[in-house]
């Protein structure tokens, strides 16, 4: 089995934090897609770094939210 090494970008190898709780098509755990997580060690580092970016952004987007109230 291959292991990943962390990205040179310096993020975890993975944005799982082993609090799986699938809701729909995404985990309520690290809010990737199903199919994000099944394609995850496929994945290249482009296509890694595109799901980072957007749970990154999701993560701004509900902060601000909960500043708003």
């Amino acid at each position: 089995m291959s292991q990943h090494k962390p990205p040179a970008s310096g993020r975890p190898a993975s944005p799982c934090i082993k609090v799986c709780r699938p809701v729909g098509d995404t985990c309520l755990g690290c809010w990737r897609t199903l199919d994000e997580i099944a394609r995850w060690s496929r994945m290249d580092d482009a296509e890694r770094e595109a799901v980072w970016q957007r749970l990154d952004a999701q993560a701004r987007k509900a902060t601000e939210e909960t500043a708003e109230r």
